[in-house]
């Protein structure tokens, strides 16, 4: 299903929930070009990016599940900040929340991470 997107000039890009790091090589070597969901409950961001970052870009990086509901607007904004430092330098990252924003998740810490995103 790969090759058609790859033939027309389009990245591939897929969405596994889930610990699925051990299939990046093979995904990798399929044609895949960005991953989605980044769960950082699932792989820690630091150790997936120098491992596969030179050819996978990560979608996501931002917990849906702990700090987006139960953290503040200043952990939501440092925690943008350490990952545009670290996984982000050198591209490869579409900074963004790691799934779909639940309804617990409060509108101050929604309005952080765009605000933190953005800046």
């Amino acid at each position: 299903m790969y090759v058609p997107v790859k033939r027309a000039g389009k990245a591939v890009m897929i969405h596994s929930c889930g610990k699925v790091q051990e299939l990046f090589p093979n995904l990798i070597e399929l044609g895949l070009d960005v991953f989605h969901p980044f769960q950082p409950e699932a792989m820690e961001p630091l150790d997936t990016k120098p491992r596969f970052g030179r050819d996978l870009t990560f979608y996501g990086g931002i917990s849906v599940q702990n700090l987006l509901p139960f953290g503040t607007p200043e952990q939501v904004c440092a925690e943008v900040r350490r990952l545009k430092n670290s996984v982000g330098r050198g591209g490869g990252l579409i900074l963004a929340p790691s799934h779909d924003m639940p309804g617990d998740i409060p509108v101050e810490n929604m309005v952080a991470l765009a605000e933190a995103v953005r800046g």
